[in-house]
């Protein structure tokens, strides 16, 4: 009876010398290269044993046939081993691989129980095929070796394009979908654990801030570094929430991709409570990225929502600061209006003095340097001009002090009081002069 293995090898390019080094040893025991085309139209039955390539999403697949008319799939699997020890493939290479077991010519449950007893797998999910029938034998999860075991009533293009390349990338895919899962699995579990301590120090803050009823300026300057705390968690929180919903994005597009595939092909017919058994671990690690993807959408809720909250407190305590700040303010310029009150007082005060001053020196002086011209003139003019220069002398000073600080604005003021001040001083001057003249005569 005809007995054959079709065993796919499924790894990264990185492992690509080690499965170089296997085609150069498989070449040296009679075994063939094929181009990948042939994958979609080998012939199981056919005694030739040979290799080939594929690849499906970046994962590489080595593809190898056994066929031995007048032996077992035992003596089989002992020639895969000695050629994968020689080759030094270790299973630490490999991302998974899967054997299809082929026979023709036995009764069926002869078959399985000869691959229980030879793989030392109790159960098996049976699958219909065209012209035959296959059942895949089920290992512990995570699932790193698969085999499938096979009776064909009949090769046809059919089961020869399935064995030869569509269940090979229907695995590639199932170990896509394992590995993508567990990527996501480990950084859902670190983002819970991080989401857990964020989540912790928003309770803390809320609880340590918000319920204070004080509101010193170093409490506003505590609650500002809180906000930056927030928003940084909050920022770390909403990368999160995209990197999680990426994941459920990923694995829900190849969970979709791997139902159809399965639907549509017309060579097997998986039975639903199979493809549901199946695809349920990577369904239940869905579920748990969908999952966490809502408690993180909440933290971010949440986050956002303290940032507000705080925002509105230090907005409060700014206002009363601002208050009271005016309150103040208001309070020093009363005290300034006050003061300037006074000071005009004291500014009057201090021109009436200067004015009495100037007054009286000027009149004194005036008597006695033209003692005769002044006993001439009359008192009332005497008065009149004595009054009129102080007058404008004390006016004249105070519009200079403003001009010396800087006040450029009074400079035409100025010009304007020392004309009528000079004319009055030439004036007494001429006037005394002449009447000290006609005196003496």
């Amino acid at each position: 009876m005809p007995f054959s293995i079709i065993r796919y090898y499924l790894y990264l390019d990185d492992e690509q010398a080690v499965f170089d080094n296997f085609a150069s040893i498989l070449k040296d025991n009679g075994i063939h290269y094929q181009h990948s085309s042939y994958s979609r139209k080998l012939t199981i039955n056919d005694p030739e044993q040979f290799f080939y390539e594929l690849e499906s999403a970046k994962i590489k697949i080595f593809v190898a046939k056994l066929h031995q008319t007048d032996s077992s799939w035992a003596e089989l699997l002992g020639i895969f081993t000695a050629l994968e020890e020689k080759a030094v493939i270790q299973d630490e290479l490999l991302l998974g691989k899967v054997s299809v077991l082929i026979a023709s010519g036995l009764p069926w449950e002869s078959l399985l129980s000869t691959s229980r007893s030879l793989l030392a797998y109790k159960t098996t999910e049976d699958i219909e095929i065209d012209q035959g029938k296959m059942a895949r034998l089920n290992g512990p999860w995570p699932i790193k070796e698969v085999f499938y075991v096979c009776t064909l009533e009949e090769a046809n293009k059919a089961n020869s394009t399935l064995f030869g390349y569509k269940l090979a990338i229907l695995e590639a895919k199932l170990i896509n979908l394992r590995m993508i899962s567990g990527l996501f699995r480990d950084r859902r579990n670190t983002i819970n654990a991080e989401k857990e301590l964020l989540d912790d120090k928003l309770s803390n803050i809320l609880h340590s801030h918000l319920v204070s009823e004080h509101g010193s300026l170093g409490e506003v300057e505590e609650l500002e570094d809180q906000i930056q705390e927030l928003s940084a968690s909050y920022g770390i929180i909403a990368g999160d929430y995209s990197v999680v919903l990426d994941g459920c994005n990923h694995i829900s597009s190849l969970l979709n991709s791997i139902s159809r595939q399965i639907d549509s092909e017309i060579a097997i017919q998986v039975k639903p409570e199979l493809k549901a058994k199946l695809l349920e671990p990577y369904q239940r690690r869905l579920q748990e990225l969908i999952n966490c993807a809502e408690e993180l959408r909440i933290s971010r809720e949440n986050h956002q929502a303290a940032i507000e909250v705080v925002r509105s407190k230090i907005d409060i305590m700014n206002g009363r600061a601002n208050i009271a700040t005016q309150e103040q303010i208001r309070n020093l310029m009363e005290l300034n209006i006050s003061m300037q009150k006074q000071s005009l007082v004291f500014q009057y005060a201090a021109g009436l003095i200067e004015f009495i001053v100037l007054a009286y020196y000027s009149h004194s002086l005036w008597s006695h340097l033209a003692h005769d011209a002044y006993l001439a003139i009359p008192a009332w003019i005497q008065f009149v001009f004595v009054m009129a220069f102080s007058g404008n002398t004390v006016y004249t000073t105070h519009l200079l002090s403003e001009y010396m600080q800087g006040e450029v604005h009074v400079k035409r003021k100025l010009i304007f009081s020392i004309i009528p001040l000079i004319a009055i001083f030439i004036t007494v001057l001429i006037a005394s002069s002449l009447l000290s003249i006609n005196t003496a005569h």
